[in-house]
């Protein structure tokens, strides 16, 4: 049984003075995250669905407010949200939807970082603010995020997530900036194995994996072919070799136990030729620390690595209006509260998310009825 939302949300430390606490936190983010389900896309907004629905949001989360907060009220107090703790409710929560919807060992847990592209200010000298997330593939929840430090990049981030969320019996995926020593023995570490992509920043690797069939056969094969959609035809085939025997990189032959290759035929209708199929052809490779699994186990989890681009940051950028958020100071609290929204439809099967604010915009009855509040 998943606590009630504003219950978790108690736990944020609140670092107002007692003077200034007014507007109770927990309170105050909960209705923000109500807000962000019904299509808000910035303070201004929220506020304005806040005094829109003032008596009902009464109504339904009683508490000490007397009226909506001022733009720059709520602005402020959501500058002084401890991220950190806020982090820590939101993974409580994820984790607890995340095994509602069955979620458990086998998982594949993508990882993937997003620019916050409005956090730039170039008055202040100050960097777009970037987040790394973790999202579960079958369940299609966000598990966890964690901000990418100025001078750094996703690859410390990952390692430092996956050891943070400890996921045992999970196969974490990432892309090929992600390929390296250090990362797999965090993921082994935690309990779990790992899918990386290989490309040119581990030449020695892709070469050697390059070589392997011209003196092994694969030991399993997996074809997909697509329909036709959009005057484009793709055909995936996904071959898994073993590698350990006869890969000559010491460092890499218990981390590259099983090599996949994934060759991707697309066949596109080209009106520039008159309608005529012109074929491209890519080749892309893998490095897996688990033995013995099928082509079409590496074929979901390749293919559904590419879930938190389609799923999430495609969605918080076209429908949650991410990028055109010009907040710039913590600018990762909202990033956060977004999180909670789409987790919380995802939660409720919500597949169309942009048709689903617009209707939650409507009748804010649907949101109060949802699970996970």
């Amino acid at each position: 049984m998943i606590k009630p939302l504003v219950e978790m949300l108690s736990d944020v430390t609140d670092a107002r003075r007692a003077q200034a606490k007014q507007y109770g936190l927990a309170t105050t983010l909960l209705l923000c995250i109500l807000g962000l389900l019904c299509g808000a896309k910035s303070v201004k907004t929220l506020c304005s669905f806040i005094e829109e629905r003032f008596a009902l949001l009464q109504a339904a989360f009683p508490s000490k407010m007397k009226r909506a907060p001022a733009p720059s009220t709520l602005w402020r107090i959501i500058n002084l949200v401890d991220g950190e703790t806020l982090e820590s409710v939101f993974r409580k929560h994820a984790a607890a939807q995340h095994a509602a919807l069955g979620g458990g060992p086998g998982e594949v847990i993508a990882h993937d970082g997003k620019s916050l592209k409005g956090s730039y200010d170039t008055a202040s000298d100050k960097k777009i603010s970037q987040l790394l997330r973790a999202f579960a593939v079958g369940t299609e929840i966000i598990l966890g995020h964690l901000a990418i430090m100025v001078k750094s990049n996703e690859i410390p981030a990952m390692q430092t997530l996956v050891s943070e969320l400890g996921l045992a019996d999970v196969l974490s995926t990432g892309d090929a900036l992600h390929c390296q020593l250090k990362t797999i023995e965090a993921v082994k570490a935690s309990g779990g194995e790992a899918l990386l992509q290989v490309k040119g920043n581990q030449p020695s690797l892709e070469a050697a994996f390059q070589a392997i069939p011209a003196v092994r056969e694969p030991q399993d094969r997996h074809v997909e072919t697509g329909k036709i959609r959009r005057k484009r035809q793709e055909k995936r085939v996904v071959e898994v070799f073993k590698t350990a025997s006869i890969l000559d990189l010491p460092e890499w032959q218990t981390h590259a136990v099983e090599a996949v290759r994934v060759t991707r035929t697309v066949l596109h209708q080209d009106v520039a030729i008159g309608w005529k199929w012109r074929c491209t052809r890519e080749i892309a490779w893998y490095a897996s620390t688990k033995k013995d699994n099928s082509a079409a186990y590496y074929a979901a989890a390749t293919r559904g690595h590419w879930g938190v681009e389609n799923r999430v940051h495609y969605v918080l950028d076209v429908s949650m209006n991410e990028d055109a958020s010009r907040v710039r100071k913590n600018p990762t609290i909202l990033s956060i509260l977004r999180s909670f929204a789409l987790n919380i439809l995802r939660t409720n099967k919500v597949n169309n998310v942009a048709d689903a604010l617009w209707r939650n915009g409507l009748n804010l009855n649907r949101v109060l009825a949802y699970g996970g509040i």
